[in-house]
């Protein structure tokens, strides 16, 4: 009796965090000259595919940590996306970008860019307003979906939610495709979705009857069952996991299922007679990292259930005794007496000072938060726009947790946490991610260990359809063959 009253005080006082999903750009000045990255210049155009009878797949699975495919492959499992490693590159070290959060990567990869030309950062204090700004799909660069609608390549998308603003419901030359009403929204449903679309036959988006007798040039197919799994949310017939082991493992047998589903989108490409004619694109926004205890019963007495953002006020203060911290939520302005602001997600904490400091001085205090035991990384205002962070987003610092340590509970720190997941952070378990990239005229590299960054799927996506991307800023990928004349 007295375990079990144990497990459900435990449970009551344990917070469930979901899925952040995840304006005008408002210039600042950093300091000390230091500019907004150096913008890549357009792939030379000799570069892009000129054929119209080609076709591009891109699949984003949400929240695909890299150490998930590893344990995967551990395990003896993804036959399908293991395979594939031999017809294309597999990234090997591929990386997310600031802030790592669903809503502004998502847009980033479609753009090829940092959020310097995206202007999405997810939430961030205006200090023109004095109030914390809550950004939903809001993307200032070209998108691939932009292009794609302008130049009249037919496009189909499976719910991949940035691209629904531009395309259609009921035009098939630029559809938008969710799943029939009443069925679970997983993957398996979305690939099936897909999967018909490919072989011509009919499916049914919502309540709607509609049949796409062409294959697409472009299809797109999103799917965040790995990421509701990975946060450990109840969702799409999974409940939620009692120990980190369980967490990956509901994992692992969701990306199992997945594995299957691209073996049927590929074979269906092959039944078309379009695969050898097909590039396919499949990657991420974010990965995943565990934070808080690591069982539920573990929640009452390990170091990393509590937030640590009173330790993170409190050192501020010992900084510098004028140093006011205040953690401010979403749509909110902090108190006047506030000096420093603080806006998270959960993970990493962005701090704004009112008062304006210089590089040197922002490097002084990083040292000093670096000694303390629950911060793994700190960036600074230079820092962060070096890379590729948007400036207008005010942010002074970036403080990056260590280990399992969180900065979640803002009305709440004494809150206790465990068995969760969350990926705003620059900890490696969501900075590195999953990549592969396959089919006509990609280079059978096999791994490919070069540092990578993730909007350069984009950039690439759009070199074979043809077209350059306005505003990207990431590199080019040399991974194409030349086509013969």
């Amino acid at each position: 009796m007295k375990k079990l009253l144990l497990i459900i005080t435990l449970m009551m006082g344990i917070f469930i965090t979901g899925c952040v999903d995840d304006e005008p750009y408002i210039p600042s000045n950093p300091d000390d000259g230091e500019d907004d990255p150096i913008v890549v210049p357009d792939p030379d155009p000799t570069h892009l595919f000129t054929e119209t009878d080609n076709y591009v797949v891109y699949i984003n699975l949400d929240g695909f940590a890299r150490y998930y495919y590893d344990f995967a492959v551990e395990k003896g499992k993804t036959q399908t996306l293991r395979s594939l490693k031999s017809e294309g590159v597999l990234f090997n070290n591929l990386n997310t970008l600031f802030p790592s959060i669903t809503n502004p990567v998502q847009a980033m990869i479609i753009s090829g860019a940092s959020s310097s030309q995206t202007h999405n950062v997810y939430r961030y204090y205006d200090k023109s307003t004095n109030k914390v700004v809550q950004q939903a799909r809001e993307n200032a660069a070209e998108t691939l979906y932009d292009v794609v609608v302008e130049k009249k390549i037919p496009v189909v998308s499976v719910r991949h939610f940035p691209g629904e603003s531009v395309l259609s419901k009921t035009d098939l030359n630029k559809l938008y495709v969710t799943e029939k009403t009443g069925v679970v929204a997983d993957a398996i449903a979305r690939f099936d979705q897909a999967i018909k679309i490919v072989k011509g036959g009919q499916i049914t988006s919502g309540s709607t009857n509609i049949t796409v007798a062409n294959v697409p040039r472009f299809l797109t197919i999103y799917c965040d069952d790995l990421d509701a799994l990975g946060h450990n949310q109840s969702a799409y017939n999974y409940g939620t996991a009692s120990s980190e082991q369980a967490r990956i493992e509901n994992v692992i047998n969701a990306l199992e299922i997945i594995d299957g589903k691209i073996k049927e989108l590929i074979d269906a490409y092959k039944e078309r007679g379009i695969y050898e004619k097909t590039t396919f694109f499949l990657t991420t926004d974010h990965g995943m990292t565990p934070f808080g205890a690591e069982t539920l019963l573990g929640g009452l007495t390990s170091k990393y259930s509590r937030s640590k953002w009173p330790a993170l006020r409190d050192k501020l203060k010992a900084i510098d005794s004028s140093f006011v911290f205040e953690y401010v939520p979403q749509n909110s302005s902090p108190s006047s007496k506030t000096t420093v602001v603080g806006v998270s997600a959960g993970l990493q904490m962005q701090l704004t000072f009112k008062k304006s400091l210089t590089e040197k001085e922002l490097q002084a205090i990083k040292e000093e938060l670096l000694k303390e035991e629950y911060i793994g990384y700190v960036f600074t205002r230079n820092e962060v726009i070096r890379k590729g962070y948007w400036r207008g987003a005010n942010v002074d610092l970036m403080i990056v947790p260590s280990e399992r340590y969180h900065f979640h509970g803002q009305s709440n720190p004494s809150g206790m946490y465990a068995v969760r997941g969350q990926h705003d952070t620059y900890h490696e378990t969501s900075r590195e991610i999953y990549g592969i990239i396959w089919g006509y005229r990609v280079k059978k590299l096999g791994d490919y260990d070069e540092e990578t960054m993730v909007t350069s799927f984009g950039v690439a996506m759009a070199e074979a359809l043809g077209f350059n991307l306005k505003h990207a800023n990431a590199p080019r990928l040399d991974i194409f063959i030349p086509k013969e004349n």
